[in-house]
């Protein structure tokens, strides 16, 4: 028995061919796209991790992370007496600066930009330590200006770092006992 190939049968395969070759062409197109997209992401997040280790790396930073860790307090009155904007504006500039630092950092890392091992291989992982030290005033001054957000990044990031910390098996900087302010 023999199959007549008419001129229908030859254009409908090859019809049906270049359907197929267009979608093969489309696949590849978008398995393309997206190779470049990841590749844009990491250049845009090594880009801004450099940034950031750029913005980070004056001299002062390592004078201004000591001068704060020295600053001692026993209540929230005694903290902003001591080191408030109105009696000491050169330690209130120091301590802003950094939790500034410490608070983008943060939001970057919350919204997926940066993440903790990249953070830490190219930063460094003091936020908990400073978190430790200065949560509690930060939670106390959150209260006093109803604004339950105030440095929500600085937080993020020093529970992230300390995260990260804990699961290369290092000791946690974030104690259960770190330092509270007094709110009586």
């Amino acid at each position: 028995m023999m199959v007549e190939v008419t001129y229908q049968m030859v254009l409908s395969t090859l019809q049906t061919a270049g359907i197929l070759v267009g979608i093969g062409y489309y696949i590849m197109t978008l398995r393309n796209q997206q190779r470049s997209q990841k590749t844009a992401e990491e250049t845009r997040k090594y880009q801004l991790l450099y940034d950031i280790n750029q913005f980070t790396s004056d001299e002062d930073i390592g004078q201004d992370f000591y001068a704060l860790m020295d600053m001692e307090w026993t209540d929230y009155d005694d903290f902003t007496e001591k080191y408030g904007v109105k009696n000491n504006p050169t330690m209130n500039m120091k301590r802003q600066k950094m939790f500034r630092r410490w608070n983008f950092n943060g939001l970057l890392m919350r919204d997926g930009l940066i993440d903790a091992d990249s953070f830490v291989q190219t930063l460094a992982d003091n936020a908990p330590i400073l978190w430790n030290k200065f949560g509690g005033l930060v939670e106390e001054m959150r209260i006093r200006n109803d604004n339950p957000d105030l440095y929500i990044g600085f937080e993020i990031l020093a529970k992230e770092v300390d995260k990260y910390r804990v699961s290369k098996g290092l000791k946690s900087y974030l104690e259960p006992n770190r330092q509270r302010i007094n709110l009586q």
